[in-house]
């Protein structure tokens, strides 16, 4: 009977990513044990145990609503069928799914703050600018969001993870050491790791904001977790860096990693090299940039 059971629980492999009746959803097995995520609205959490004749028996948090069901693998594991309920709630209503498809791709996903202050000001985007120059690059996908909270940053974070192929992240907001300043406030280095925190198929995150580089952002998120994909790193900015610069900065490093192929190390000594300002050097035009970058 044991030997059964343990055969059920190898070939009831519940891990990946679906796409489901309630949004786009990545599950994590280890031996019986499941845990997840789903993106129906905002990112909601689910974790259960696989029985012994290979179901799923779960429960599931929405933050504003919580409740239990099961799933049912089909056989070869392609897709489940199941059924859940709000706590409270006696009626069971279908829940079902199949496995994400759809070829690897390289993405950019720009996640920037609303600049400008008042209608005083013209409304301006970094984002816009990196679209508009990256977007001739045969292969590479560009998604530009505005965040205005860490609800927001969350949700796309969670909505990127289940995309196919390296996903390259850049916050463009106002910065400090303390974290990102969004309309909300400031999202602080715990905020934005446990934000990150499904995306396994990240593979760098640059700060286009200023002093990021001289706090605790980068160490917080490299320690988040200890299985980060080959080459992932940190980038950004340990000085209140000049806009100019900071554009000339990006424009190239982004360039060399998303045209030319190089690691965001190798494009980072690249850097170093070619463009004298991007680190502790100043020049007679421009103040040392404080560009910094952080591998595990």
């Amino acid at each position: 009977m044991m030997l059964m059971i343990l055969a059920l629980l190898a070939t009831s492999d519940f891990s990946g990513t679906w796409e489901t009746t309630y949004g786009d959803m990545v599950l994590e097995q280890s031996g019986s044990s499941v845990t997840g995520w789903y993106s129906y609205g905002t990112m909601s959490e689910i974790e259960g145990t696989v029985t012994g004749n290979g179901k799923l028996i779960f429960t599931y948090d929405e933050g504003d609503a919580a409740g239990s069901g099961w799933f049912q693998l089909s056989e070869g594991g392609n897709s489940f069928s199941g059924q859940w309920r709000a706590e409270g709630v006696r009626t069971w209503s279908a829940w079902d799914g199949h496995r994400a498809t759809g070829e690897p791709s390289t993405w950019l996903l720009i996640l920037e703050a609303e600049w400008q202050e008042s209608m005083r000001e013209n409304e301006y985007s970094f984002g816009e600018m990196l679209d508009s120059w990256l977007g001739r690059l045969e292969g590479l996908e560009i998604r530009h969001r505005f965040v205005h909270d860490l609800d927001d940053v969350q949700n796309f974070c969670a909505e990127a993870a289940v995309l196919p192929g390296d996903v390259y992240l850049i916050f463009a907001s106002h910065g400090t050491t303390a974290g990102i300043a969004l309309n909300s406030g400031t999202i602080s280095p715990r905020e934005l790791a446990g934000a990150l925190a499904p995306m396994n198929n990240l593979q760098l995150v640059h700060f286009s904001c200023c002093e990021i580089m001289a706090g605790r952002t980068d160490e917080t998120i490299l320690n988040s977790r200890s299985n980060w994909r080959d080459d992932f790193a940190v980038s950004g900015y340990t000085t209140s860096v000049d806009w100019g610069g900071s554009a000339i900065i990006e424009f190239y490093y982004l360039n060399q990693i998303l045209e030319n192929g190089l690691t965001p190390t190798e494009a980072a000594q690249a850097l170093y090299r070619d463009i004298r300002f991007s680190g502790t050097t100043a020049t007679p035009y421009m103040d040392a940039a404080g560009f910094e970058i952080q591998t595990p």
